[in-house]
């Protein structure tokens, strides 16, 4: 059986402000400060047809996920077969993932553990989420129209 820690669940806030920072270093190393905005501590910006948000979310006392994505498509008819074709292309994507938000809009998503993150996975990252999103956002809607 693994030896696993008990996770411990509690918001740890100084090290949320600190992959913020670490974040916000990051964001203007890729950006001109007029290519972002920042509102609510969710930092966003164009690419091609979409916009991309990236958000720094608790996740547990020892770590905070930089949570990133991407709304493709909104008030979209929940079938079986559109349900399908996202967990289709959720199985051919190299990370990230197609869902479903409560108000039926498709969002491509990705997060990762931000204490120990560093520049060129957060470049690899953010690069990916908003191509994957942009070359998709078309076919999605074309998909379940």
């Amino acid at each position: 059986m693994p030896k696993f820690v008990t996770v411990d669940q509690t918001v740890n806030e100084k090290l949320i402000a600190i992959v913020e920072s670490r974040v916000e270093d990051y964001l203007s190393q890729i950006f001109e400060a007029q290519e972002l905005t920042k509102e609510d501590n969710i930092y966003a910006f164009r690419f091609g047809t979409v916009q991309v948000f990236i958000q720094i979310k608790p996740y547990h006392f020892d770590n905070a996920l930089v949570y990133m994505y991407s709304y493709l498509a909104e008030n979209v008819p929940i079938t079986l077969e559109n349900a399908g074709e996202l967990l289709r292309l959720n199985a051919i994507i190299p990370f990230g993932s197609f869902g479903i938000t409560f108000d039926n809009t498709v969002i491509y998503a990705y997060s990762m553990p931000g204490v120990q993150l560093d520049f060129e996975e957060f470049r690899t990252a953010l690069q990916t989420v908003a191509t994957i999103a942009d070359n998709y956002d078309e076919k999605v809607l074309a998909m379940v129209s």
